[in-house]
């Protein structure tokens, strides 16, 4: 009898596990194979963005090295700061590797979660890989370095995209806070080039800056000075971005002057947001054996001559993140407590950055 009942129970488990494989696979022999399947990409940010344009080109190749080569098709589904798609996509999507999604830092920074409402636990998804985020540089009009320094001059005119920070804006928001930079924040633009346009103008006088794009077109006009830079994280160190020549990390200038046990937790968690790129991933519960056949295709699309070539279109100056790396961030960020998260909000208060109650 209790043979029988093993042997049912084991039944049981192996139908569901089948169940959860694309049709038609002979997975238990020879891996999952999604030959005459579709599999259905979201994204939760718009069409022509830097998430969709990264999700779409590496999307159009990852298929291709999947088992049975799957078509794909791809969902942009907006609002706030892609949280909306998320919630949609956990509810909806099974864990039969026919639906991914490509997320970035809005989707897994505790704080926006809290504010926007999250209904998932980024902890409970199967990451393939990604992009490490860009080293982001601060970038200061040369006439106006000096008052930077100096709180006796006019403030330094810090603009920013919509009206509260982003990751690599937490460069400012501690210069000011640990080093005494001269500081006044000019929040609302509506886009990171309106932005860089308004730097460009005259109209604000430094931002930070990641994309190549944005970083020729700012170096080439000679009059803009990087200051500091944020790094990439390296094999567990930070790291310059050679297109910053010797502008440092902020993490090293501020080290010794932030001893506030809270205060040192707050800036951690500022970095560590800061190092989300764009990552790949399957729903909780997807069976291994589907995880597996997914890093597989993703490791073989970057070694794919025409991906590079056509992702170099995009953007040159990337760096990879593998699963492992993805999941050690992401548990970090998962672990931010809400004490930490008011410590940076009240910052930003006491230097008018935030006007959220």
């Amino acid at each position: 009898m209790k043979r029988r009942g093993i042997s049912a129970v084991l039944g049981i488990l192996g139908l569901a596990l089948m169940a959860a494989i694309p049709r038609g696979s002979a997975w238990a022999q020879e891996g999952p194979s999604f030959a005459g399947e579709t599999v259905t990409m979201t994204i939760g940010f718009g069409a022509g963005g830097s998430v969709d344009l990264y999700g779409r080109t590496l999307g159009r190749y990852l298929v291709r090295h999947l088992p049975g080569q799957p078509s794909l098709v791809v969902v942009n589904q907006l609002g706030a700061g892609g949280v909306v798609a998320l919630n949609s996509w956990i509810v909806k999507s099974k864990p039969n590797g026919l639906s991914i999604t490509v997320g970035a830092e809005s989707q897994a920074d505790p704080d926006a979660l809290l504010r926007t409402q999250a209904k998932y636990d980024t902890r409970s998804f199967n990451y393939v890989g990604g992009l490490t985020a860009y080293s982001q540089g601060l970038f200061v009009a040369k006439d106006a370095v000096a008052r930077l320094y100096d709180k006796s001059k006019k403030p330094v005119l810090m603009g920013i995209v919509g009206s509260t920070l982003r990751s690599g804006n937490y460069q400012v928001l501690w210069g000011a806070a640990a080093l005494g930079w001269n500081v006044r924040w000019i929040r609302g633009y509506p886009s990171t080039s309106e932005l860089r346009q308004a730097l460009e103008r005259g109209e604000i006088e430094m931002s930070t800056f990641g994309s190549s794009r944005d970083i020729k077109n700012l170096l080439d006009t000679g009059n803009f000075k990087v200051v500091i830079q944020g790094g990439t994280v390296k094999d567990g160190k930070r790291v310059p971005r050679a297109v910053f020549g010797d502008a440092p990390i902020l993490a090293d200038l501020v080290k010794g002057k932030i001893t506030d046990p809270l205060e040192k937790k707050a800036f951690e968690y500022t970095e560590n947001v800061s190092q989300v790129g764009m990552w790949l991933a399957l729903p909780p519960k997807t069976p291994a054996p589907i995880v597996a056949a997914y890093v597989k295709a993703f490791n073989e699309t970057l070694k794919d001559p025409e991906y590079q070539a056509d992702f170099a279109k995009i953007d040159p100056d990337s760096l990879v993140a593998s699963k492992s790396d993805i999941e050690s961030l992401i548990a970090k960020l998962a672990t931010v407590s809400p004490q930490t998260l008011d410590y940076v909000k009240q910052e930003m208060k006491r230097q008018n950055v935030d006007k959220r109650d």
